[in-house]
């Protein structure tokens, strides 16, 4: 069997496994670390069967280098315990439900010290509003990164190492501010307001740059259940549409093609800016990025060496994203991308759908591919996943690039502001088919959760099926079910313990 070599890719397939299996060194796992073994055992086997010395020592070195990456990392984030102490923050982000409000505060004083890192406070209480300055007294609680604390990624992402549960009536509210980014982003969920009610604009903020703020939790609730919360999540889809947008422009200008790369890039990153540099986001950014810089020097685009780069991009700066559902789900959603829409989309041209294989393919694709990790996430699965996605992603798009057009309009000429209620109507009906596939209790499908390990080798079983392994299709195939009767026998084993 013949591995299709791509090096960038391959270094950072090591490198992700690295980080995902040092969380069980620090704190051990025996299964975990057979695994490990077994994963460097089966590079050194092929690396020397086949002569290929210098990447069995650049790949192995990849391994390791996650594996201390990620352990060095977490432990400048771990801090101790802080007992009573003054502090003030501002309120940078929220959520408030009925008798508390969970909160990330930054630009942290503690005992009138200034820090480098944010706060998540959970305040009994009344609702406080996003930007105001808040004064209180309270102990402080280290996260622990490698507990059992299924938050713990959260904190990280917000560059959160403590947390603290104060009452509203212990706190003092001052002045605020907001950022250039949460300025933009709250005019434009206001001037929403002015034309539309506040739960559609609340829900536009969110389609347009992934804030949740002001979004219902019913609403982000059924969009979760029926497999569709991908689409209140900035992502690949995003950018794409931008850049198709700006590269139709600047084609029709006839700009050079050095000069058209650098003015797509700055709008797209100040995009990604707006979007508090998400992780979906950010690798569709590098992604566009890459492929771009690619046609400016006359290089070919290869999609797996560009996924690696970005995936060791935002884990060099981030590497606990690498437990990180959003970052997992919109990388390995690029994989199944890569490695099966082309077997399914040939299958659906065979069963005699030749005008929507590649909608088909692309869509199935995705979400069967995306089976292995949401076994990690959801105890069930709702079988009308494929059926409303196939439906709502291409509407969803096109209302997508409405918006886009209609919201400049309007501000230039109130009077176009009847235009609203189209985006509204078509936003409405996918929201109620969310809620109405969400609430179909006879289409959830039991999940056993078999643990990382299974999806792990779920996905290279997938990548040994693709075309990047070049092998007879017997070889492939016993490779493929070998290594997913391994996954699933470990995964077994640690469900049962």
């Amino acid at each position: 069997m013949k591995i299709n070599y791509r090096p960038i890719f391959y270094f950072a397939v090591c490198f992700v496994v690295g980080l995902l299996l040092a969380k069980y060194f620090v704190k051990p796992s025996i299964i975990h670390i057979v695994f490990a073994i077994l994963f460097l055992a089966s590079i050194l086997y092929f690396c020397i069967k086949k002569r290929y010395f210098k990447r069995l020592v650049i790949l192995s070195l990849a391994f390791f280098i996650g594996i201390f990456y990620f352990i060095s990392g977490a432990l400048v984030f771990m801090k101790d315990d802080i007992d009573m102490a003054f502090i003030s923050g501002r309120i940078k982000s929220g959520s408030h439900y009925s008798t508390y409000g969970s909160y990330i505060l930054d630009d942290i004083k503690i005992n009138n010290k200034d820090t480098n890192f944010c706060i998540s406070a959970l305040v009994y209480g009344d609702e406080i509003e996003i930007g105001k300055v808040i004064t209180f007294s309270s102990s402080l609680e280290s996260v622990d990164l490698f507990g059992d604390d299924e938050y713990a990624t959260y904190y990280y992402k917000q560059n959160a190492p403590y947390r603290c549960y104060i009452s509203y009536d212990d706190i003092s509210i001052g002045d605020g501010y907001t950022k250039l980014d949460e300025t933009i982003v709250e005019n434009f969920y206001n001037y929403l307001t002015s034309v539309c009610s506040e739960d559609m604009a609340g829900f536009i903020t969110c389609v347009i740059f992934g804030d949740k703020t002001h979004v219902s939790p019913g609403i982000e609730s059924a969009y979760l259940d029926s497999g569709m919360s991908h689409l209140l999540a900035v992502s690949g889809m995003h950018i794409a549409i931008l850049v198709s947008i700006f590269s139709f422009i600047l084609n029709k200008l006839k700009t050079k093609k050095w000069l058209k790369f650098l003015i797509i890039v700055l709008p797209l990153a100040f995009f990604t800016y707006l979007c508090d540099f998400a992780p979906s986001i950010t690798r569709a950014l590098v992604m566009s990025l890459v492929f771009s810089f690619g046609e400016v020097v006359g290089k070919k685009y290869d999609s797996l060496n560009s996924l690696g780069i970005c995936a060791l991009i935002i884990l060099f700066i981030k590497p606990i994203y690498i437990f990180d559902y959003g970052f997992l789900l919109s990388f390995l959603c690029v994989f199944c991308i890569f490695t099966l829409t082309k077997p399914f989309t040939k299958a659906f041209k065979r069963l005699g759908f030749k005008k929507f294989s590649s909608l088909l393919g692309l869509t199935v694709s995705v979400q069967l591919g995306l089976i292995p990790v949401l076994m990690t996430i959801s105890s069930s699965f709702n079988v009308l996943t494929f059926i409303v996605n196939l439906i709502c992603v291409p509407i969803f798009e096109f209302a997508f690039v409405l918006t886009l057009i209609i919201v400049p309009l309007c501000v230039l000429f109130p009077f176009l502001s009847f235009l609203f209620s189209f985006i509204q109507f078509i936003y409405f009906a996918v929201s109620q088919l969310a809620e109405i596939v969400s609430t179909q209790s006879w289409a959830y499908i039991p999940l056993v959760n078999l643990k990382d390990i299974f999806a792990i080798c779920s996905y290279v079983s997938i990548f040994c099926l693709s075309d990047y392994v070049l092998a007879n299709k017997k070889v492939k195939a016993i490779v493929s079910v070998s290594v997913f009767a391994l996954g699933i026998t470990l995964g077994g084993i640690l469900a049962a313990i």
